[in-house]
């Protein structure tokens, strides 16, 4: 168990990072050394000195090729849960937990970012409630896309479904809007600026800043002095040129959310709730679009979306570290795995899915398979996540080999395999001879 009074949530965004921690019964969020509740997620390299967050940040106009889009994490306290996207496979959430023991800390656990923001929003909102709720979290920030389908009622969350993109954010509609500022400047000035580093940064600064103005204006202007050469740029963006660039990534945006449903088995009218989390969430044709997909439904917007995960991180480092009083009490998370696992014994460049995509943990699979030659004497057992049927599209996690196997024809020696995960996300996979007894296993610590 963690010391009390020395566990905080992070959320560690691809483009802003927030931290809290709970106290008196709620979760406080922790501001940085210029006051605010949101770190950017950088990391400058300037001569003999290394800036993080926002110092960081205002130095890529002057260093655009030293700086880094990761987070370093520098904290006194000793130990933390983080977030990741829903959808980072094992060795991502390995890296992720490496970060954290760099900078000195103690993982207790990695969850994923929308059934974080889940919990901040259930935690808040179960006074109120007298049965379970279904509840859809759509998660879009600067980097990634997460959606999950949760049962929420009672102090219990159960995970149904999760889907998701880690290739898909906020940050694909700024290089949308620097490509056009770049064509507009070419078409002006005859000029092309895509190999100038300093400049390009400089243009994606400007592109963010009216892109969040766009959310709440119709149009905004973006004006670069001396952008190239001495040569000001100046163009305005209207709401519907900025949706009409960027519809295909709206729409592809929707896709996570049809296959949560689907792979629940739920129909959008058994949804009771759809919560909005993530600073991109707040584009009004996100929204439409949401609306249309739940039939007119009224979005929730009543959590901070830049600020739910770290809360919901905050309250499962309180579960943790014993800290289990007022709001807390009777709580209870169940999740789901993200990507299928399975094997290749037996089958030779192929996967045999053990245990499926979203099916809660703790689980557990067995299964039992022949040799595939006349007097084979080994068996390799490699562990895969990936929904590809070849083994070759999915994550090797990884493997060993059972050997001693008494020679017979094909067929006749048994092989028994058996995939275990535990509430924490700990995967143990093992496999017996049974005609010898003789058995190897591995454990794969991804913290589901």
């Amino acid at each position: 168990m963690a010391e009390e009074g020395h566990v905080i949530g992070i959320d560690l965004g691809t483009t802003y990072s927030c931290v809290a921690v709970w106290r008196k019964d709620h979760a406080e969020i922790i501001a940085n050394d210029h006051g605010n509740r949101t770190t950017r997620s950088y990391v400058t390299f300037t001569e003999g000195k290394r800036l993080t967050g926002d110092d960081a940040y205002n130095q890529i106009g002057r260093n655009p090729s030293n700086t880094i889009f990761e987070t370093y994490l520098c904290a006194t306290v000793k130990d933390a849960v983080i977030t990741v996207p829903s959808y980072f496979n094992d060795s991502q959430r390995q890296a992720t937990k490496n970060a954290g023991a760099i900078a000195g800390l103690k993982v207790l656990r990695i969850i994923n970012e929308p059934t974080a923001a889940a919990i901040a929003y259930g935690i808040d909102k179960k006074a109120g409630w007298f049965h379970k709720r279904n509840v859809m979290i759509f998660d879009w920030g600067g980097g990634t896309l997460d959606v999950s389908l949760l049962t929420i009622g009672h102090g219990d969350f159960g995970v149904k479904s999760t889907a998701g993109d880690t290739h898909l954010g906020g940050q694909d509609l700024d290089n949308r809007m620097v490509n056009y500022c770049v064509e507009e400047f070419k078409r002006k000035k005859n000029v092309d600026i895509c190999g100038d580093p300093k400049a390009l940064r400089r243009a994606k600064s400007a592109c963010e800043q009216a892109k969040k103005a766009l959310s709440f204006s119709f149009d905004a202007e973006i004006e670069i002095d001396s952008w190239y050469k001495g040569e000001d740029f100046h163009t305005t963006f209207t709401r519907g040129l900025f949706e009409e660039i960027n519809m295909d990534i709206f729409n592809k945006c929707m896709e996570p959310v049809k296959k949560c449903l689907e792979d629940a088995k739920m129909d959008v009218t058994k949804v009771d709730d759809v919560v909005l989390v993530g600073g991109s969430t707040r584009i009004p044709k996100v929204q439409e679009l949401l609306q249309k997909v739940f039939k007119g439904k009224e979005l929730c917007k009543s959590i901070n979306p830049d600020e739910a995960v770290a809360y919901g991180a905050a309250v499962q480092a309180a579960v943790l570290s014993g800290n289990i009083t007022g709001k807390l009490q009777n709580f209870t998370l169940s999740d789901v795995i993200p990507m299928s696992l399975g094997t290749d014994v037996g089958e030779q460049n192929f996967m045999r899915v053990m245990i499926p995509r979203n099916t809660k943990i703790p689980t557990k699979k067995q299964e039992t398979f022949v040799t595939v030659s006349d007097n084979q004497t080994t068996v390799h057992c490699g562990v895969y996540e990936g929904e590809s049927e070849l083994t070759e599209g999915n994550n090797y996690l990884g493997g060993f080999t059972v050997d001693g196997i008494p020679p017979a024809p094909k067929g006749v020696a048994k092989i028994d395999v058996c995939f275990s995960i535990d509430a924490n996300g700990i995967l143990t996979v093992s496999a017996e001879d049974l005609s010898t007894g003789n058995k190897k296993e591995i454990t794969i610590n991804s913290d589901k």
